[in-house]
C-alpha cells in the first residue's frame, strides 16, 4: 500500500488508461486549449470552475494524463469505505466552514499532505467554489487554495515556483449525456512572486484575499460567464439564441457568441435598464413558452440562416429531408438501440433517478464503464458462436470503440431536435414571441 497519496500504484497505473479512454467515450468532441500555458519548472495546482460533479475531475484527469491528486469537499469522506476508495483515487478532504468549526481544523493535516503532493511537483487540483453548480457563473472562491499555495511557498523556499494555474471547463449541455467539452487553461499565476511582490507591507489576510481576487479575474474570462442575479435566466437564454442563429459547429466558437451577447445584454441593462427591463420580461415569457412546447433553442434559426455545408433552407426543407434521412437511418438506429440496450437502459434509469441533476452524466458514466466490458464480451462471445468469424471480428470491435452506443446517443439526439423542428413550425405563436425579441 503507498504511504503517500500521490505515490505509485500499480493498480491505479493499469486502470489509468481504462479510465481515461471510457471518459473519453462520453463526450462527443473533446478540446483543450492553452496547455502550453501549464509551468513545467515549479508545482501546480489547477483551479476550475465546478458544474458537473465527477465529469470535471475527469476532464482534468483526461486532459492532464498522469497522476493528479484532486481535493474534494469533506462529507464526501464520512464513509470509511467511501474514503478509503477516494483516497486511492488520490482524493483528499477539505473542510468548509458549513462542515464546523472542529472540521476545519482538520484542514490543517490536509493541507500538509496536500502541500507534500506539490513537493514531489505532482499536480494539484482543487475546485475552490466549494460546490458544484451547473450555471454560467462562479460562486465567490473559497480560501483553501490560497491557504495550500502560501504554505507551499514557504516549505519551497524558493527551490521552484509555485503556480496557480485556472482552468475554465465548458460543456455544451450539463445534463445530455455526451456533450461536448472544452478545456481552457488560463495565464498562470506564480505565487511565489505574487508573494515576493507584496513583500512584509502586507500581512497573510492580505496576501489571501489578493490572491483569490487575482484567481477570480483570471477564471471568469476562461467560461461563459453571467452576473448570478435576477437577470441570469434571461441573459442565459438570450446568448442561447443569439449562437443559435449561427448554429456554430465548435463550442469554443458557440462559446464566443454566448459571451459577445451576455456583454450586450449587460451593457443594455447598464445603458438603458427600463429597455433591458422590458426585453428581459418578454425573453422569461418565450422562455417559458418554449420549454412548455419542447423546443430547443436550436430550432429557432432563422430560416435563411445558412445550415449544414453551406446551403440555405426553407421553413419547410429542412426538417422534410431530415425526416427522409432519419426514415432511411431508423432500421440501424434501432439496431445499434438494441445491441446497446443492456447498457442504455440502466445507464438512463440510474441518472433519471439523481436528485442532483448534475449527477446524471457521472452516472452514466459509472455504468458504461463497469458494463461497457461485459457488454463487449458478451457481443464477442455470442458473435464467434453463432456467426463466421469475420463478421463475429467486425462486431466485436465494434463494440470495443464503442461504435453502436454513439450511434444510439447520436441518433436520439438528431430526433430529438427534428421533433423540436417540427414543434417550432406549428407554434406561430412562438415563433411571434421570437420575432419581438430582437433588439
Amino acid at each position: 500500500m503507498r504511504q503517500h497519496i500521490q505515490d505509485n500504484d500499480g493498480l491505479y497505473t493499469l486502470l489509468l488508461p481504462v479510465v481515461k479512454r471510457a471518459t473519453r467515450r462520453c463526450f462527443r468532441r473533446f478540446h483543450v486549449s492553452g496547455w502550453e500555458r501549464v509551468p513545467q519548472d515549479g508545482s501546480v495546482i489547477f483551479v476550475t470552475n465546478h458544474t458537473c460533479a465527477l465529469m470535471d475531475p475527469l476532464v482534468m484527469l483526461l486532459a492532464e494524463g498522469r497522476k493528479v491528486v484532486f481535493m474534494a469537499r469533506a462529507d464526501m469522506f464520512r464513509r470509511q469505505a467511501v474514503a478509503r476508495v477516494l483516497r486511492w483515487l488520490r482524493i483528499l478532504p477539505i473542510y468548509r466552514i458549513r462542515d464546523g468549526v472542529s472540521a476545519v481544523k482538520a484542514n490543517s493535516v490536509a493541507i500538509a499532505e496536500a502541500v507534500g503532493v506539490l513537493r514531489d511537483r505532482c499536480p494539484l487540483c482543487l475546485y475552490p467554489e466549494g460546490t458544484h453548480r451547473p450555471k454560467h457563473s462562479l460562486l465567490p472562491l473559497g480560501k483553501g487554495v490560497c491557504h495550500i499555495a502560501l504554505e507551499a511557498v514557504r516549505e519551497m523556499d524558493g527551490k521552484w515556483p509555485v503556480y496557480i494555474v485556472p482552468a475554465g471547463i465548458e460543456y455544451s449541455d450539463y445534463f445530455r449525456f455526451r456533450p461536448d467539452v472544452e478545456l481552457q487553461i488560463g495565464q498562470p499565476i506564480n505565487v511565489t512572486e505574487f508573494v515576493k511582490e507584496r513583500g512584509q507591507s502586507d500581512n497573510e489576510a492580505r496576501i489571501m484575499n489578493a490572491l483569490r481576487e487575482r484567481i477570480t479575474e483570471e477564471l471568469r474570462p476562461l467560461i461563459t460567464w453571467i452576473p448570478d442575479d435576477d437577470n441570469y435566466e434571461a441573459i442565459l437564454e438570450q446568448a442561447k439564441l443569439y449562437a443559435a442563429l449561427s448554429n456554430p459547429y465548435r463550442l469554443w466558437e458557440r462559446k464566443g457568441l454566448n459571451q459577445t451577447r451576455i456583454d450586450e445584454m449587460l451593457a443594455l441593462r447598464e445603458w438603458h435598464p427600463d429597455k433591458a427591463a422590458r426585453l428581459f420580461s418578454d425573453t422569461l415569457l418565450f422562455k417559458k413558452e418554449r420549454t412548455r412546447a419542447r423546443v430547443s433553442v436550436f430550432s429557432t434559426r432563422h430560416p435563411d440562416t445558412p445550415v449544414t455545408g453551406g446551403a440555405r433552407s426553407s421553413l419547410w426543407l429542412s426538417p422534410l429531408f431530415r425526416s427522409l434521412l432519419a426514415l432511411l437511418w431508423l432500421p440501424v438506429w434501432l439496431a445499434c438501440a438494441v445491441a446497446s440496450l443492456p447498457a442504455w437502459l440502466p445507464a438512463e434509469w440510474l441518472a433519471s433517478r439523481a436528485r442532483d441533476a448534475a449527477w446524471r452524466n457521472t452516472r452514466r458514466f459509472g455504468v458504461f464503464f463497469i458494463a461497457k466490458p461485459l457488454l463487449t464480451v458478451l457481443a464477442a462471445v455470442m458473435a464467434f458462436l453463432f456467426l463466421p468469424w469475420r463478421t463475429a471480428a467486425l462486431l466485436t470491435l465494434l463494440f470495443f470503440w464503442n461504435i453502436p452506443v454513439e450511434i444510439t446517443y447520436y441518433g436520439a439526439e438528431q430526433l430529438r431536435r427534428l421533433l423540436s423542428d417540427w414543434r417550432w413550425l406549428f407554434h406561430p405563436r412562438l415563433r411571434r414571441l421570437h420575432d419581438s425579441l430582437r433588439v
